[in-house]
């Protein structure tokens, strides 16, 4: 597990050629004499084919909400119609509509408007995609990004032990309060204590050699709250055998950038 601790470096001047990674409906029936109103219904079968990637059936539907099965069809295709659920070989999926309203999310728009002007600056000085990640419910989400135009590539690990080979995903784990266990095994209770202790240093940056994926490397630094927590990971990505010699400098520069404009509105 690599993690490097970088000089001072100053900023350099920012350019531009970048790109930014940021019907009426019908009246829901009501759901069967469960006790639970039409949003419970909803959301719980929403809910249900969220953590279901390969789509549930209605029987299996019906099991994972607790709702009759006949309630569960009629609220599936009212969904369905809706366009927050679709069907394809009898079996239901979350639909287009609400991937519409997820990326709309932003899990703090605070911390999104202090790090886009820096996380620019960050790809325009490093050629490559720049990022601020945090972890939420095991999976990596995006506070915003950035990339030079033809370097949009961007691999998304979609389990914890993926996760936790990469730059970014270590950092987020090791900055987590919860115990040992938790964990990903992927690396030794030794070495997550370790980047634990490591990281905290202002300057230390955690570097991925095609840990994760081949032909990419990371470097990522851990941007903190005020209060001390972490407030997610800030990431460079390149499509490269090794990584540049100034790239940690540099992210942790950006890291630093982050926590100065993360304290601002704290002290006014």
């Amino acid at each position: 597990m690599n993690v490097s601790v970088s000089p001072p470096s100053s900023s350099a001047p920012a350019g531009a050629g970048l790109v930014f990674m940021a019907k009426p409906g019908l009246r829901l029936g009501p759901v069967a004499a469960t006790g639970r109103g039409v949003l419970d219904g909803a959301f719980a079968l929403l809910d249900a084919l969220a953590n279901a990637d390969e789509g549930l059936g209605l029987t299996a539907l019906a099991r994972a909400t607790g709702l009759a099965k006949t309630s569960t069809h009629r609220l599936a295709e009212q969904l369905v119609t809706l366009g927050a659920v679709q069907c394809f070989e009898h079996r239901y999926y979350v639909g287009p509509r609400m991937l519409r309203i997820g990326q709309r999310w932003q899990p703090d728009p605070l911390l999104r408007l202090c790090a886009q002007a820096p996380v620019h600056t960050l790809a325009v000085q490093s050629h490559a995609t720049a990022s601020l990640r945090i972890l939420h419910e095991h999976r990596l989400r995006y506070i915003c990004a950035a990339a030079p135009h033809g370097r949009a590539y961007m691999p998304v690990p979609a389990d914890r032990e993926s996760i936790a080979r990469t730059a970014t995903g270590r950092v987020l784990y090791a900055t987590q309060s919860a115990s040992d266990a938790t964990l990903p095994d992927c690396w030794t209770r030794r070495e997550w204590r370790n980047l634990r202790e490591s990281i905290r240093d202002p300057r230390a940056t955690v570097l991925d050699h095609q840990d994760a994926v081949a032909g990419v490397c990371c470097v990522s630094a851990p941007v903190w709250w005020p209060t001390g927590a972490c407030a997610g990971a800030v990431t460079v990505t390149v499509q490269a055998n090794d990584l540049p010699a100034c790239l940690p400098a540099m992210v942790s520069h950006t890291a630093r950038s982050i926590v100065a404009a993360l304290q601002q509105p704290a002290s006014k």
